[in-house]
C-alpha cells in the first residue's frame, strides 16, 4: 500500500480519496442500524391500540407510553453521544445497541404501564446515541463527494426501512401473536447486529486523526489500509484539538449556528413524532383495526425512501437551506391534510406518504446540515446536544397529542396545530444566512439574526 500526506487543511483523511468497498460496506451497516432504530422507535406505536384495550389504558396513558423512548433518546443524545468524542465511535455503537436489545428484551417481559414505560425509556437512551452515531459513521466514511447524500440516505431510507419492515412485521405478529413478539423481534435483530458491528466496524478515521493518541499515527494506518485506502506519513493538522466540551459549542463563532440549528430541529420534531407515533391509533380512532392501523404506517412510509434522496439530489445542485424550507412547508400541508381527509384507507396512505416523503427530506437535510457544521473533535457533542434538544422535544408532541386527544379534540384540530411547526420552521431555514463550507457543498448556518 502506498503512503501518502494528509492534506493540511482536512480533519478526514478520507476526504479527497475514492471511495472503497469497505467504506461502501460501513455505509451498510449504518443503514441497518438506522433500520433497528425506526423499528425501535416506532414499535410502541404499532402495539398501542392492542395494549390500549387490552390494558384498558386511557389516551394520555398512551400519550406517555408512546413519548417515553423519546425522552430516553434524549438522554442517551445529550448525555452519552459526547463520549464518542473521547473514546470514539466504535465503541458507542455497540454500547447504544446493546443498550436498545436490552430495552426491547425488557419491553416484551413488561406486566404493567409503569415497567413498560422504563423499559422503552432505557430503549430509548439506545436509539438517541444510535442516531447521532450513524450520522458520525456516515460522515466520516465518506469522501467530501459523497458524504451530503451518504448522510441522507442513511438518515432518510434506514429510519423508513425500520418502520415499514416493522410495520408489516407487526400487522403479521398482531394477528397470530401476542404484542410481546413485536418487542422481542426488535431484540432479537438487535443482537444480530451488534455482532455484525463487533466483526466489521472499524473506529472512525477522523477521529484517530483528530484525537491523537500516543499510536494515533499507527492505528490509523491501520485502519486506512483495511479500508483499501493509503497509508499516510504525517497525521493532519487540525486547529481544534482538545476543545470537546459544550463550553465550546457555545463559542462566538458558533453561538447563532447552535441556537438557530437547535430551534429548527424543535419545531420539526415535534411534529413529526406527532404523527409518527399516533397515526396507527388515528387510523384505529377512525374505525379500521389495529392491524389496518400497522398497514398505513408501513406503506405510507414507503415514501421516506424516494424523498430523502430526492431531496438530497437537489440539494446538490440548489441552496440546502432553500430546498429544506420546501420539504418542510409540503410537510406541514400534508400534516394538515392527514387530519382533514375523510376516513378512508387509501386517503391516509395518500397524505400521510406525502407527509413521509418530505418529512424524509427534512430530516436528511438537517442531519447533512448538523455534521458538516462542526469539526470532528465537537461533532458526536455538538449533533448530540441538537438532537438532544430535539427529542425532549419530540416526547413532548405525542404527550401534548394524548392531552389534546383526551380533552375532545378532532384529528383535523391536533393535525392542524401540530403543522405551525414545519411552517415555522421553514421560514427560519429560508432566512438563514450561510456559508460555504470548504469540505463539502452544504451550506451551514450562520445563524445571526
Amino acid at each position: 500500500m502506498t503512503t501518502s500526506s494528509v492534506n493540511g487543511t482536512s480533519d478526514n483523511p478520507l476526504d479527497d480519496l475514492r471511495m472503497r468497498p469497505r467504506q461502501v460496506l460501513v455505509l451498510v451497516i449504518a443503514l441497518l442500524l438506522a433500520a433497528l432504530d425506526g423499528f425501535d422507535a416506532l414499535s410502541m406505536s404499532f402495539v398501542a391500540p392492542v395494549l390500549g384495550r387490552e390494558w384498558h389504558l386511557k389516551k394520555d396513558v398512551l400519550g406517555l407510553l408512546l413519548s417515553s423512548s423519546l425522552a430516553g433518546m434524549a438522554v442517551g443524545a445529550v448525555a452519552l453521544s459526547p463520549l464518542a468524542d473521547k473514546h470514539g465511535r466504535r465503541a458507542m455503537v455497540l454500547g447504544a445497541v446493546a443498550l436498545l436489545t436490552i430495552g426491547a428484551g425488557v419491553s416484551a417481559a413488561a406486566g404493567s404501564a409503569t415497567m413498560l414505560a422504563a423499559a422503552r425509556f432505557l430503549t430509548g437512551i439506545g436509539i438517541g446515541l444510535m442516531v447521532a452515531m450513524t450520522t458520525l459513521i456516515s460522515a466520516e466514511f465518506t469522501n467530501v463527494h459523497r458524504r451530503s447524500i451518504a448522510i441522507a440516505g442513511v438518515a432518510t431510507m434506514g429510519f423508513p426501512i425500520g418502520g415499514i419492515l416493522g410495520g408489516l412485521a407487526s400487522s403479521i405478529i398482531l394477528k397470530a401473536a401476542t404484542w410481546h413478539w413485536v418487542f422481542l423481534t426488535g431484540s432479537i435483530a438487535g443482537v444480530v447486529l451488534f455482532v455484525i458491528v463487533s466483526l466489521t466496524l472499524p473506529e472512525s478515521p477522523a477521529f484517530l486523526a483528530t484525537r491523537r493518541a500516543p499510536d494515533a499515527l499507527e492505528t490509523l494506518n491501520r485502519v486506512l489500509s483495511s479500508l483499501g485506502q493509503p497509508t499516510v506519513s504525517t497525521l493532519p493538522s487540525t486547529s481544534d484539538r482538545g476543545r470537546r466540551s459544550y463550553r465550546a459549542l457555545f463559542a462566538t463563532e458558533m453561538r447563532g449556528t447552535v441556537t438557530r440549528l437547535t430551534v429548527i430541529s424543535i419545531l420539526i420534531a415535534t411534529s413529526s413524532y406527532y404523527i409518527l407515533t399516533w397515526l396507527p391509533q388515528i387510523v384505529v380512532d377512525s374505525g379500521f383495526t389495529p392491524a389496518q392501523g400497522s398497514f398505513v404506517s408501513a406503506l405510507s412510509g414507503m415514501l421516506g425512501f424516494v424523498g430523502g434522496i430526492g431531496f438530497a439530489a437537489f440539494a446538490s445542485r440548489f441552496r440546502s437551506t432553500n430546498v429544506a424550507a420546501i420539504a418542510m412547508t409540503g410537510a406541514a400541508l400534508a400534516l394538515s391534510a392527514v387530519g382533514v381527509v375523510p376516513p378512508s384507507i387509501p386517503l391516509f396512505v395518500i397524505s400521510a406518504g406525502v407527509l413521509s416523503f418530505c418529512l424524509a427530506g427534512t430530516t436528511g437535510l438537517l442531519y447533512a446540515i448538523l455534521a458538516e457544521t462542526f469539526p470532528p473533535s465537537l461533532r458526536a457533542s455538538g449533533m448530540g446536544f441538537v438532537m438532544g434538544v430535539m427529542r425532549i422535544a419530540s416526547a413532548a408532541g405525542p404527550t401534548l397529542a394524548g392531552v389534546m386527544f383526551a380533552h375532545g379534540m378532532t384529528r383535523a384540530g391536533v393535525s392542524i396545530i401540530f403543522a405551525i411547526g414545519p411552517l415555522l420552521g421553514a421560514y427560519l431555514v429560508a432566512s438563514m444566512r450561510t456559508r460555504s463550507n470548504t469540505a463539502t457543498r452544504v451550506p451551514v448556518a450562520l445563524g445571526e439574526a
